[in-house]
């Protein structure tokens, strides 16, 4: 044991002492001796030999390191949220009250602030959906559309707190508006979250998704008057051709990889 600390402590000479470096070489310690001992009852009894032999099987100990640190940030920072959620909701909820009771006592004006509670509820529940679908996207695809849905709930509560905000507090006499571009947002975010985590088959949610949109583009913008109501439902037919037109580019993009018998039958030649 005394040679596995001498090279621990020598592999990390002039390094700055610290916690999470005290608890690597404890851990490598315990690695390299339970290691060692594995080996001993296979027969082996030659300490010389057998020092060598489990030092050699450690080889690199500052990127070992490097990954022992990076893992315990990220535990870390999971014990830090899981207290978050527990503490942190009660303590959230309770400061939004007081800070809404105290300016409603002190000027006597209860609307709309009103929106400090249920806006900052809103944006806590956003904060602590981002940091589930961070932890999701981890794992593996399959929890993937949990994901996903959290995603869109995240979405339609930032959705629910920009309507509230311009309808009491703004006076918007359209914030309802804010429902249907709302909508598009999350297809759109559903979108953007498949592309990153390189779904099969997005082409399939992106053709679905301009379909499902196009009516709220049409009733975002006709809301808005930006666009007429009459020929503003051109959105909807525009969308279709929009779809046939990526299937087509989707369809001669494939007709570059075309299959050939002969490739297939030379990696199967015995």
């Amino acid at each position: 044991m005394q040679n596995f600390i001498e090279y621990i402590e020598e592999a990390f000479q002039g390094q700055a002492d610290s916690d999470t470096l005290y608890r690597y070489k404890r851990q490598l310690l315990g690695k390299m001796t339970e290691r060692a001992n594995e080996v001993t009852h296979t027969g082996l009894r030659d300490d010389k030999v057998l020092n060598d032999l489990i030092i050699s099987e450690f080889p690199d100990l500052q990127d070992d390191y490097q990954r022992f640190r990076k893992a315990d940030r990220k535990k870390r920072r999971e014990k830090l949220f899981n207290r978050i959620m527990i503490f942190g909701s009660i303590g959230v909820s309770l400061l939004l009250v007081i800070i809404f009771l105290a300016i409603g006592f002190v000027t006597d004006v209860w609307t709309p602030t009103w929106l400090i509670v249920a806006d900052g509820i809103l944006l806590w529940v956003i904060f602590i959906l981002s940091e589930w679908i961070r932890r999701i996207t981890g794992l593996r695809r399959l929890f993937h559309p949990i994901a996903r849905v959290m995603l869109a709930i995240a979405v339609m509560c930032a959705t629910v707190a920009s309507f509230l905000f311009a309808l009491s507090a703004l006076h918007l006499p359209k914030a309802w508006v804010i429902f249907p571009f709302g909508v598009i947002c999350i297809y759109l975010a559903d979108a953007i979250y498949a592309n990153v985590t390189k779904q099969k088959l997005r082409i399939i949610n992106y053709l679905v998704y301009i379909l499902a949109a196009s009516p709220m583009v049409y009733v975002f913008l006709g809301g808005l008057e930006i666009i007429p109501w009459a020929p503003g439902w051109l959105i909807v037919p525009l969308a279709v051709v929009v779809d046939i037109f990526i299937i087509l580019g989707v369809m001669a993009n494939n007709t570059k990889y075309k299959y050939k018998p002969e490739v297939d039958a030379a990696w199967n030649e015995d």
